[in-house]
């Protein structure tokens, strides 16, 4: 399929394509006889691993590394060796970063908690929980989440 198809399909444009071709992460299969690119399934595929390994926080120059690694030494333990480092820290990084995610998603649900015993309360102040030590819902200051803390000051 030419190149406006095939980016229609993948879900990105001609000049990401284009560029893609450029910086060597890409190439169309053949080429028409008019000089047209072509594209089919490998093509996707590529495209998803370079999607993929973006998506992961790689930059392009690190993915064409990656991706012309076997080409140049034939998938030798040097190969081996630099995937394996780079896998290593992105999922180090990745890990980190559903720590991180994990952690907000905590003090979210807390700060929820508390907003929804502040909607239920018969008390005239509302979000006023730091002075609410009497509220058996809200527990000791200490479980209110530094956000909704910080905010209530």
């Amino acid at each position: 399929m030419k190149i406006g198809e095939f980016a229609k399909q993948v879900g990105v444009s001609v000049r990401a394509i284009r560029y893609y071709e450029e910086f060597g992460l890409l190439r169309p299969e053949r080429r028409s006889r008019g000089g047209f690119r072509l594209y089919g399934p490998e093509n996707r595929k590529r495209l998803a691993v370079i999607y993929f390994l973006k998506e992961i926080g790689l930059s392009l120059t690190e993915i064409r590394e990656i991706l012309l690694a076997k080409k140049a030494s034939g998938g030798d333990k040097a190969t081996v060796g630099f995937l394996l480092r780079v896998f290593n820290e992105k999922l180090a990084m990745v890990e980190s970063k559903i720590d991180a995610l994990n952690a907000m998603k905590a003090e979210l649900e807390n700060a929820l908690r508390i907003l929804r015993s502040c909607e239920s309360c018969s008390r005239e102040v509302l979000l006023d929980a730091l002075s609410c030590g009497d509220c058996a819902k809200l527990g000791p200051t200490e479980a209110v989440p530094e956000t909704l803390r910080v905010i209530l000051q």
